[in-house]
């Protein structure tokens, strides 16, 4: 038997899709996509928007997490606070 579907997932945008700040990306049972940039968490574990602009998803090579990401328009600077954990600049602390 073959499930075409995934039994947490309650919505999903599709991929390029424009979304607003605010607007749902992904309404989810558990962590089966994790945010990406310009994306935030609720408590529900529900993914939305906080930019305006193209919902992208991504699969991260090593650790096979499902990523998903608003991509900003060209010229659009990504602020550090957004920044995944690997593209994030090093933070020089005080010593």
């Amino acid at each position: 038997m073959v499930v075409t579907h995934y039994p947490r997932i309650l919505g999903l945008k599709t991929l390029a899709e424009r979304v607003i700040p605010g607007n749902i990306i992904v309404r989810q049972r558990g962590t089966r996509f994790h945010l990406g940039n310009y994306v935030g968490i609720g408590k529900d574990h529900t993914l939305y928007a906080l930019k305006k602009d193209c919902v992208k998803f991504e699969c991260h090579k090593l650790s096979a997490r499902k990523l998903v990401h608003v991509e900003p328009k060209e010229g659009h600077e990504i602020h550090p606070v957004y920044l995944s954990t690997a593209e994030s600049p090093k933070i020089k602390t005080a010593s």
